[in-house]
């Protein structure tokens, strides 16, 4: 019962902590392309780093909500992009001729206690909650709206804007309009990232699809956050909030 109170706080926390980060991301410094590990693409080198799709886009977002969920991102947490790719990225050939690829957590990516047992309890998501994912609907994670991207544990790749670039950094925000089961626990750090944000997990075989379709979660503008803010008078200058445009 502690555990599943300390979850809740946390979730408080977690939805706050978007809006409580100053408004720009830092520039950072030019990356180090040197390395075997880096497929650097001279095409695409002004779209993402080092020309390589992995390492995520060359720009950050600065609009609001995004702007505030990248603010002190560390993408490869000290490494080099050639360190961080032969850390992360496994390049052994699948059956169908496809690379493993990224090398994600056990355990459903779950932080550990002192006996390597997931950190984790059963909660029901009420109507009115707002949730979020980096990410197409057929993954099986979502977290509380606005958690800061680095608690979030991911691979700079999830900062990549869909296929049809409909989705800003393909980013996508849900409301909770039937209560369902989740399993909630706060997420391992990964990706050289420090982690620790709450993570839902919706289940084996489930995804977020199964959720929109069944009319469990409608997914909501990114925008609505912005607009949902904490009292009047929460715009700030320079901000363009119009729908679409984040």
């Amino acid at each position: 019962m502690l555990f599943k109170s300390l979850i809740v706080s946390s979730l408080v926390t977690s939805s706050l902590a978007g809006f409580m980060f100053r408004e720009s991301p830092s520039e950072g410094k030019r990356c180090n392309c040197d390395g075997d590990n880096v497929r650097h693409n001279k095409s695409l080198e002004n779209e993402y780093i080092c020309g390589d799709k992995r390492l995520g886009p060359h720009q950050l977002p600065k609009k609001l909500p995004l702007g505030t969920f990248v603010t002190g991102y560390d993408r490869f947490g000290k490494l080099s992009p050639n360190e961080f790719l032969g850390k992360w990225w496994n390049s052994t050939l699948q059956p169908d001729g496809n690379e493993t690829g990224w090398i994600y957590p056990d355990k459903n990516g779950f932080h550990l206690d002192e006996d390597l047992l997931p950190m984790k309890a059963i909660i029901n998501l009420e109507p009115g909650t707002l949730v979020d994912r980096f990410g197409y609907n057929t993954g099986r994670y979502i977290s509380p709206a606005t958690a800061p991207f680095s608690q979030r544990a991911l691979n700079p790749q999830n900062l990549i804007p869909d296929k049809k670039k409909e989705f800003p950094n393909n980013y996508h925000v849900y409301n909770v309009t039937k209560s369902f089961t989740v399993q909630a626990g706060p997420i391992r750090p990964w990706f050289d990232q420090p982690g620790l944000g709450v993570q839902f997990f919706l289940g084996e075989g489930i995804n977020v699809k199964v959720y929109l379709d069944s009319e469990y979660l409608e997914e909501l503008d990114p925008s609505t956050l912005v607009r949902d803010g904490p009292g009047c008078g929460f715009e700030r200058e320079g901000d363009d909030i119009a729908d679409g445009d984040l």
